[in-house]
């Protein structure tokens, strides 16, 4: 036989990391990442309802008509430019000049602050009566040096007043020539192209303003959607960290119980396999102890006790009128003669055990009513009767069983060598008993480990398909959270 089925290892400990996760906690959280939610689709669905009351694509017709318009008075004032190009080259020349005599007089004056000959004069003057009156030396030198300046810059002035008249000279050229150029016609031209570039100016400010303030709503609408998305994850990240905890734990806990049920299973395996181990054990030891061994000795017992008819003849038939109940060992029969009882056998009175009695020598032949007593008495003498119990044990040995005082010896003769067969066929018996026994033990481990095999093999695929469940309920679930919220707030 095998030895009893052990665990390998301890039972399974929970990491220091895993820990039941708090419920209420969970829930609580939950609860406050929820309203912030709500909160946040509040706010979503506010910046929604005034997108949807904002003006619908504004009509563009307006807008296009003037920007026709418009290009239509540059074509025509273009067409009239064309036609007084020579003027308007001239008015060009003008201008030109004009503006470059100013850009002289400006440089000038920023360099000399006098506009006149009569401020440099009258500086010059000024000067030289302080001097007269007196100064120091040091300043002396500087006012010198000031009206030596003064001096050669007054012809530079007298220039400038030249340039000023040339200035409003060419004013007035280009004034008159610019007269014979503005026409009513140019002019009407001009003023409906004023007109048209403001109202134009007016649609284009309502239409950016209106734009700014869609966009800041979709801007809004956006910041919201950011922090939807947000709040979103972190739910579903705090979901995820709460079921792979729960998973984990609950694991462990599933752990647990299997290591328990293995050790309760394999407690009962052993207690089967020392059951079948002491069954085997007794059936070898049962097999291995003599054959026949009840046979011999019932063999002697009833020669004993067929023995005692042979030994007891010299008894007188007083003795065996005497009471009806004798001592535990013996028994009184007929012609004086006393009867070993088997150890164990208790015998009874006549009319209590006449239906338990065999008795032998066939059926009764009817006679006359005056036939000989004697012959009668001697055959009654020779009756032998035996218990059932004694009957039972010559059926068992397969030996006659005797019905006549005078089948005794005979009947010991046989029971003798019915003792001999068992002793010879003995030793055969024992080994064929011992063998049979072997293989039955034998067949009983083969068919056992046959059985803990397919058991090993059920539960190894039982363990793998758990696995494989497992496997599929650790997947990520397809959150449809946010991707309606990203649709809605789109």
């Amino acid at each position: 036989m095998t030895d009893s089925p052990t665990v390998a290892g301890g039972p399974p400990k929970l990491p220091s990391h895993i820990k039941k996760p708090n419920e209420e906690a969970h829930k609580k959280a939950l609860e406050e990442l929820n309203t912030r939610i709500d909160k946040l689709k509040k706010q979503q669905d506010a910046v929604k309802e005034k997108i949807n009351k904002l003006p619908g694509k504004s009509d563009n017709t307006r807008r296009d008509e003037l920007r026709t318009q418009l290009s239509d008075l540059r074509d025509k004032q273009a067409e009239i430019k064309k036609g007084k190009q020579a003027v308007y080259e001239q008015l060009d020349a003008l201008n030109d000049s004009i503006r470059k005599k100013v850009n002289n007089i400006k440089s000038f004056q920023a360099k000399v602050p006098y506009k006149t000959t009569a401020e440099v004069d009258a500086r010059i003057n000024e000067l030289e009566a302080k001097i007269e009156s007196g100064v120091r030396l040091v300043e002396e030198k500087k006012m010198l040096q000031e009206i030596s300046l003064l001096k050669r810059s007054r012809t530079q002035v007298e220039g400038l007043d030249e340039q000023q008249e040339a200035i409003n000279n060419e004013r007035l050229i280009y004034n008159e020539l610019r007269k014979n150029v503005d026409d009513s016609e140019s002019k009407k031209f001009s003023e409906q192209y004023e007109k048209a570039n403001a109202e134009l100016k007016i649609i284009q400010t309502d239409q950016n303003q209106a734009r700014e303030v869609r966009n800041k709503l979709y801007d809004e609408r956006t910041r919201i959607k950011g922090l939807l998305d947000e709040e979103y994850n972190q739910l579903r990240s705090m979901r995820d960290e709460y079921r792979k905890a729960n998973d984990e734990y609950y694991t462990f806990l599933r752990q647990l119980r299997e290591y328990k049920r293995e050790q309760e299973k394999l407690r009962k395996q052993q207690l089967e396999q020392e059951k079948r181990q002491e069954a085997a054990q007794q059936e070898l030891e049962e097999a291995s102890l003599p054959a026949f061994e009840h046979e011999i000795t019932l063999c002697d017992n009833l020669c004993n006790f067929l023995q005692g008819f042979l030994n007891d003849g010299s008894s007188s038939n007083k003795e065996n009128q005497s009471t009806p109940e004798t001592t535990p060992g013996q028994a009184s029969l007929p012609g004086g003669r006393e009867l070993s009882i088997p150890e164990g056998v208790v015998l009874k009175k006549k009319s209590e055990r006449e239906e338990d009695y065999f008795i032998g020598g066939g059926k009764k032949k009817k006679g006359t009513k005056n036939g000989p007593p004697k012959e009668k008495k001697e055959k009654a003498v020779d009756t032998l009767k035996l218990p059932l119990a004694t009957v039972e044990g010559f059926f068992e040995v397969k030996v006659t069983v005797p019905t006549k005082f005078s089948d005794i010896p005979s009947t010991l003769e046989k029971l003798k060598e019915r003792k001999e067969q068992y002793l010879i066929e003995q030793p055969k018996v024992t080994e064929e008993n011992k063998k049979r026994a072997q293989e039955k033990i034998a067949a009983m481990q083969k068919k056992y480990e046959e059985e803990q095999k397919l058991a090993e093999a059920e539960a190894a695929e039982k363990k793998a398909a758990e696995a494989n469940a497992q496997a599929e309920s650790e997947q990520p679930p397809v959150v449809e959270t946010t991707a309606t919220a990203t649709t809605e707030s789109q």
